[in-house]
């Protein structure tokens, strides 16, 4: 058929209204459908990508309101493709209602929805345009009462989200590292600090998967603007580009509804118009409520199978025994999204087979500031620490401008020379903040992240707020903070590091309006999220002795942190800094060197030779560097959570954002929306592990239906363990939830397949077997008086022989059934035209062939409602499986928290004691009262409702993703509760 239009605009009155003809070619598709549809700004080549998709020269008008194509799927035989084309939305405001209805009805039509923009400026405001997607959450809902529906049901029945990117340079490297990345659109989107109702932010939480795919221009000549039709006339790498494209949309799954059920075209045509009713009556789209009025009194080939387990339904055309493709694993990374892209770093020249993704020859600036004096993220680096997937030891350095930080770095880095650049005049050498990713020397599968930031107090910058961020990122990304100073740790060096000062006005713990803690308590939180701190003393030319004894350097730090009595302002000034690093810093250590050379060798510090450095510089070094690789902990977040390079940088992006923004960065904030990154992917990673063993443990067809489901068992429990060793921040349960509903996907998928390859096995077997029976109908051998016997006793030996074969699996006896029936119209011939018998034995023995044929009719019943019942067990197990899991992780959770807590409570008692100690007794109450919300905590913690909570949210959402399992939860959810009393 020829592209027509579906639902078009009413002139008079912009209403929308469905072209009865279109719905006519929509009802005749008995088949599954894959519905496509694409949507975006005018001018943008959405019709000519489609046009491409099917290999067609020219197809869709370029007419306002939806075209729908229906053509035979390309790859999938089994299934009808159908494209919906819409017209385009301009940059100046038109009719906002239509255009909102119309993306509406694109998303609950299609099982892939593409958006398509041209690479325009910024990216991210393209996307940012589709701002109707606001509209999802207020006009479509699943049930009528909900409270966590938009962030699971929701999702669970949209499609897949893709974003096409239009007229991109060219760029190989980046097309080749965006395939290795499996396309992912996640890390593309700018995550905000607190709630937020930005487009982008709304297609991460409502889309359940979402791609990017990028485009060059299609001309040859690289011009803007649609190419001619011919394919030798388009540009090659957007023909390589639109292949990959076209590879992902048509592998995708067919358009399914409410309980994961198919459609066909008839179901479709029917859902359309009530959708289109309800729309104009500016009234709300509840699914369940439409899909199960269509159900009602309704006959769809496709639309409710009988089995609820949303297997194939009983009108299903016959099975082919060609293998169904199964999709590539899902590998979740990080892409930067980015108009344009910068020179990718030099990787290490490492021996062959040990290279490390992200380890880098030389240092990169990852933060830096914009010409207009705000800091920006380099994309190139930003790029290369997201494809670090280790744990991430991260030691960052700060202190005053020409202190020497550099060459620290360098050492740390395990160079002589080379690496982070020195400089040898009184300017600051360093901007913004340059990064070194190496493998760790003491930790084997871990990364060490060499920070060293811009030098603090550079008078020709003349910004002091550009220091105080430089610092602020610094504290919020190391695991380890390294503070350089010069000569002494005296009052001088205290006021120079004012910047530990102001931390609590530019750090958070929490968001806006989250409990409603005060400044004081906030910042008591700090030492959750902050860093080791080691202080490095340069050009240290004292002795270490104190009342006439010696003593260490840290002992040396300690004195010169002790406080000063009195309430007088001066001793406030005095004590300031003092009590934020004891308060922030529990962990703390200090290292002094002495001067590294000669006065007149310092300029050229870089050139000298280890051998010309003075000894005990250099034993004070090493002592220097052994401490930090051996102690330096891996970065983590609250609950004990390992970061990794790529986990890092979006929380770099999450911070750089929120201060270009103008706000405050909030750790706790920008953990949620790491959480929301992570969660996703460890979806994705869980899938990939599911297929991985799948693909190990898989030789179908299998003997029986339960033999299928105890493999399907072992592949979830695997996908499980994945999904739970990645996931944390998980309290709504949203992405477990999601991964329910996948491996539930997949296990149907495999049940299709199982009964593919039996169905095709013994079809086979029938074929090969009744071949002589054949041979001998064609040849008249049963035409002759008593050859129906002959016939019967024929037929019955082959029977007994197929039911001899081995491996046929579980489409046996119905495939059997099947056969006999169709050959039932041959064998009452046969007996008809059996002159040896009466017409009185005839009608016998087509009696007892009828009663045969039901009763082995009634034996394919049972088997199935056998497997039926089965499989609801096996989503029962699969509750079960996830309530279980969960439980242990929680409680991994809880004693990992419960050590948090702990170390917190024994430096505060530490603290504490020191400053009774020195006598400060107003400020040992204040740290009364946090060691006292310390402990209310550890009793919340500890309560049985800590977990009981947790567990009753995931009840509620497998009740929606495995209706199995309705009114067997809430006895599952007892049990656990009884064993945590």
């Amino acid at each position: 058929m020829e592209p027509i239009c579906l639902v078009e605009p009413v002139p008079s009155s912009g209403a929308l209204r469905v072209n009865p003809a279109a719905l006519g070619l929509l009802r005749v598709l008995a088949r599954p459908l894959h519905v496509l549809a694409v949507f975006g700004p005018c001018g943008t080549g959405k019709s000519f990508l489609m046009d491409r998709l099917v290999g067609q020269g020219k197809g869709f008008p370029r007419s306002p309101g939806i075209w729908v194509w229906c053509l035979p799927h390309p790859t999938q035989p089994d299934q009808a493709l159908v494209l919906l084309d819409t017209e385009g939305f301009s940059e100046q405001e038109g009719d906002e209602t239509k255009l909102s209805r119309l993306f509406l009805l694109n998303v609950l039509l299609s099982s892939v929805f593409v958006y398509n923009t041209r690479s325009e400026d910024d990216p991210q405001r393209q996307l940012d345009r589709l701002t109707y997607v606001r509209d999802l959450p207020r006009v479509v809902r699943v049930l009528d009462e909900s409270s966590w529906e938009n962030s699971v049901v929701l999702s669970s029945v949209l499609p897949d989200f893709v974003w096409c990117l239009r007229d991109v340079a060219p760029d190989p490297c980046l097309d080749e590292a965006l395939e290795a990345m499996d396309h992912e659109l996640d890390s593309a989107l700018r995550f905000p600090q607190d709630s937020d109702d930005s487009p982008s932010s709304c297609v991460q939480r409502l889309f359940p998967c979402r791609k990017l795919f990028r485009f060059c221009s299609p001309r040859g000549d690289g011009g803007h603007g649609e190419p001619p039709s011919p394919a030798d006339q388009l540009h090659p790498m957007f023909q390589e580009q639109m292949g990959r494209f076209k590879d992902y949309a048509l592998s995708r799954s067919p358009k399914t509804v409410v309980g994961n059920r198919a459609v066909d075209g008839a179901f479709l045509a029917d859902f359309l118009e009530h959708i289109v009713d309800l729309l104009s009556r500016d009234e709300p789209v509840f699914l369940s409520e439409i899909c199960n009025g269509l159900q009602e009194g309704s006959n769809y080939s496709m639309g409710y199978p009988v089995d609820p387990m949303g297997g194939a339904p009983a009108r299903r055309a016959a099975a082919t025994t060609a293998q169904l493709s199964v999709p590539e694993p899902k590998r979740e990374h990080m892409v930067p999204l980015q108009a344009s892209r910068p020179a990718l770093p030099v990787l290490a020249k490492v021996a062959p087979g040990t290279a490390q993704p992200g380890a880098m020859e030389e240092p990169m600036c990852l933060i830096e500031n914009s010409p207009d004096g705000e800091l920006q993220l380099n994309q190139a680096a930003l790029a290369l620490l997201q494809s670090v997937r280790q744990p991430v030891v991260v030691v960052a350095i700060a202190g005053l401008y020409r202190t020497g930080k550099s060459y620290l770095m360098n050492r740390l880095a395990g160079k002589d020379r080379g690496g982070f650049s020195l400089g040898s005049t009184i300017q600051s050498h360093t901007k913004g903040i340059w990064m070194w990713c190496l493998p760790h020397p003491r930790r084997a599968g871990h990364t060490l992240v060499l920070l060293d930031t811009e030098g603090l107090g550079d008078v020709e910058k003349g910004d002091g707020k550009n220091d105080t961020w430089i610092f602020a990122l610094a504290v919020l990304l190391s695991s380890t903070l390294v503070c350089n100073s010069l000569g002494t740790i005296n009052q001088q060096a205290m006021d120079q590091l004012h910047y530990v000062t102001e931390l609590t006005e530019r750090i958070k713990v929490k968001a806006a309006g989250e409990g409603g803690r005060q400044e004081g308590e906030d910042s008591a939180e700090f030492v959750r999220f902050f860093p080791a701190f080691v202080w490095a003393v340069r050009d240290f030319t004292l002795q270490l002795q104190l009342d006439g004894r010696e003593i260490t350097e840290d002992e040396y730090l300690e004195n010169a942190l002790k406080l000063k009595p009195g309430s007088s302002q001066r001793a406030q000034l005095y004590n300031l800094p003092r009590e934020c690093i004891r308060q922030f810093f529990p962990a703390r250590k200090c290292f002094v060197f002495v001067q590294p050379a000669g006065r007149r060798d310092l300029p050229r510090l870089e050139e000298l030779q280890e051998a010309e450095l003075e000894p005990e510089f250099r034993e004070q070094v090493a002592r220097f560097c052994q401490h930090v690789w051996e102690t330096s902990k891996p970065k983590t977040i609250p609950g004990g959570h390992v970061v990794t390079g790529a986990m890092l940088g979006n929380l770099a992006v999450t911070y750089v954002d929120a201060i270009r923004s103008g706000a405050v960065p909030c750790m706790e904030s920008a953990v949620l929306a790491l959480a929301q990154i992570e969660n996703s992917a460890a979806v994705g990673e869980a899938v990939a592990a599911y297929e991985e063993q799948l693909g190990r443990r898989a030789a179908l067809p299998t003997e029986s239906v339960r033999e299928l489901l105890e493999l399907h068992a072992q592949c979830e429990r695997e996908a499980l363990r994945a999904f739970m060793a990645r996931a944390f921040k998980e309290d709504d349960c949203r992405f477990q939830g999601e991964l329910m509903r996948r491996l539930e996907e997949q296990k149907q998928e495999l049940c299709r397949r199982n009964e593919l390859a039996s169905s095709g096995r013994c079809w086979a077997a029938l074929l090969e077997l009744s071949d002589e029976l054949e041979n001998r109908i064609c040849q008249g051998v049963y035409s002759v008086p008593g050859g129906y016997q002959r016939f019967l006793d024929d037929r019955q030996h082959m029977v007994e022989r197929y039911r001899q074969v081995p491996g046929k699996g579980v489409k046996a006896e119905e495939v059997l059934q099947e056969f006999l029936q169709s050959k039932e119209a041959v064998a009452q011939s046969i007996l008809q035209t059996d002159e040896a018998l009466t017409e009185k034995e005839k009608e016998m023995a087509a009696e007892r062939a009828r009663a045969q044929a039901a009763e082995r009719e009634q034996q394919v019943l049972k088997q199935k409602e056998a497997e039926l019942q089965q499989k609801l067990e096996d989503q029962e197990r699969s509750y079960r499986e996830n309530l279980r899991q969960l439980e242990t992780k929680l409680e991994d959770e809880r004693k990992k928290l419960l050590e948090e807590q702990g170390k917190m409570m024994d430096q505060k008692l530490k603290e504490q004691e020191a400053l009774l100690r020195e006598g400060f007794q107003e400020e040992a109450g204040r740290l009364e009262s946090q060691i006292r919300r310390l402990q209310q905590q550890n009793e919340e913690i500890r309560k049985p409702s800590w977990i009981q909570t947790a567990l009753g949210v995931l009840t509620n959402v497998a009740t929606i993703m495995l209706p199995g399992i309705v009114g067997k939860a809430a006895g599952a959810v007892a049990n656990v509760f009884r064993r945590l009393f």
